[in-house]
């Protein structure tokens, strides 16, 4: 192009051009600049103009090659990735496993008629709550096992899990070759779940789930489950060198759980009905009050989300399947679905404490202390005792009815919006990632939050303290290992602002 200029009698000076120029303005801005310097009689028109044109269609495409450059970059690293697809396969290339919904656990009680004989309730007896509106139907739940209730009125109580079993089908049939995988189309497929039967010449053989197909010798017969983007999972089989590979035309039978994850945490007395139409003689107990006697149901939670892959799949993969430091412990109980935060402690050699919280936080069910402490003891050096508990929650209190924190509201900003503002930055405050065990609760970072809020002009913050400690002053909240902090009671008062009526 220089060379052409030259020939038509322009003179051609050198010209610098700033390749940092990235977004679509940056590159538009140095197109033009660039054309003017070539071209100084030329003056760039608007629309109409052709060498206008011509610069954004350039910028325009050089736009969107860096957003495409800047994207595969970024899904290339866990810390950075964010389409589902990109964080499991990150996941996966570390060895972590991505856990899917699991299932909450509760317990309830049965009565049968007065009068009446004792009646046994089957194992996987279906039972449902009342109508829930985000579900646009009833949570279900099933026994866990088979129980008699006595005559006469006699109650027992059983264990059930939320979910529906899918009785085993016919999936496929095996290929003969390596990698074989068959796709579950359910969602919500409860962690642990699925069962696998392969026909074999004298009966269906059951083969075993593993995390890692490379633990499996060629003759073992084993399976893994991986979860998708969609909600949706896989089974797939060995190689023939690392699994046990389906031979050609037989049958495999898949059956597993679907569940509805975080949403069938209810509380007690919801589970109202039994569905089972052929149970007769026995219902559900309902006290005085009209209350059936279930409790809440706990532990359920839904597939892992990308943040907390993106945090646990590092510290998991830091540990190595061994646990010989204190850390080692807290990121390997990282590793068990359903485990939201761990923390190890260790005040003697030989004896290691491991505290944890559930799904969003919350307080361990039995199933999950006893299932980490399956995997801690398994990766545990021998000799090394090992206990496992759930926190103590400690709330931090904001505040007090005489002495409230006090919100600075700027002009034109309304009262009510501005507190409540406040009232969610506590609240995500005390749900983030570092708010874990052995946390301080610094009254700066308080004051940092509160103070970046649109509409506060400043904060003031008499009271901050652990609702165990004297309610006055405002100073650092300290936990103990085994304690992580909530938020407590919060008094808040709003100054300035518009205000609105009460």
């Amino acid at each position: 192009m220089a060379d052409t200029l030259g020939e038509l009698g322009y003179e051609v000076p050198t010209v610098s051009l700033d390749y940092s120029a990235r977004d679509y303005a940056a590159v538009l801005a140095e197109l033009v600049r660039r054309g003017q310097q070539v071209m100084p009689e030329w003056v760039a028109r608007g629309e109409g103009d052709f060498i206008l044109m011509l610069a954004e269609l350039m910028a325009s495409s050089t736009d969107l090659n860096n957003l495409y450059i800047d994207r595969a970059v970024a899904e290339s690293v866990l810390a950075t990735a964010t389409t589902r697809d990109a964080v499991l396969a990150l996941a996966e290339q570390i060895g972590y496993i991505v856990h899917g919904s699991i299932a909450s656990k509760g317990t309830i009680s049965f009565v049968t008629d007065t009068g009446g004989a004792a009646v046994t309730v089957p194992k996987g007896t279906v039972l449902v709550s009342d109508y829930v509106e985000e579900l646009d139907g009833p949570i279900v739940f099933e026994t866990d096992a088979a129980v008699t209730v006595p005559a006469n009125g006699g109650t027992t109580s059983v264990a059930i899990t939320q979910g529906r079993t899918v009785s085993a089908y016919e999936a496929g049939e095996g290929t003969g070759r390596a990698g074989h995988f068959l796709h579950i189309p359910h969602q919500g497929v409860v962690e642990g779940s699925v069962r696998v039967w392969v026909q074999a010449p004298h009966a269906d053989i059951e083969w075993v789930r593993v995390n890692r197909l490379i633990e499996a010798g060629p003759q073992d017969r084993a399976f893994l489950v991986r979860l998708h983007a969609d909600d949706t999972c896989s089974v797939i089989f060995g190689s023939g060198t690392n699994g046990y590979v389906p031979e050609l035309g037989a049958k495999i039978y898949l059956s597993y759980r679907v569940g509805v994850g975080k949403a069938g945490n209810v509380p007690a007395g919801k589970v109202t009905s039994i569905v089972s139409s052929n149970l007769q003689g026995v219902r559900i107990l309902y006290d005085a009050a009209g209350v059936p006697q279930s409790t809440a149901t706990t532990g359920g939670s839904d597939p892992e989300s990308n943040d907390e892959i993106r945090r646990n799949a590092p510290r998991a993969f830091a540990a190595q399947g061994r646990a010989v430091t204190a850390d080692d412990y807290a990121r390997l109980a990282l590793e068990v679905p359903g485990v939201s935060a761990a923390k190890a402690v260790s005040l003697r050699t030989g004896n290691v404490t491991v505290f944890i919280t559930g799904p969003d936080r919350t307080v361990p069910n039995t199933a999950l202390l006893d299932a980490v402490y399956a995997r801690l003891k398994a990766a545990a050096s021998i000799g090394t005792a090992i206990a496992v508990s759930g926190p103590t929650f400690v709330p931090v209190n904001f505040g007090t009815v005489a002495n409230p924190l006090r919100i600075f509201v700027a002009p034109g900003w309304r009262d009510v919006q501005v507190k409540a503002s406040v009232q969610t930055a506590l609240a995500n405050l005390f749900k983030a990632a570092d708010m874990t065990f052995g946390t301080r609760v610094t009254l700066s970072k308080i004051y940092t939050a509160l103070a970046s809020i649109p509409g506060v002009i400043n904060i003031n913050i008499p009271v901050m303290a652990r609702s165990d400690a004297p309610q006055t002053g405002a100073d650092d909240a300290v936990l103990a290992d085994f304690e992580m902090p909530v938020l407590g009671t919060t008094q808040l008062a709003t100054t300035g602002g518009v205000i609105t009526p009460e």
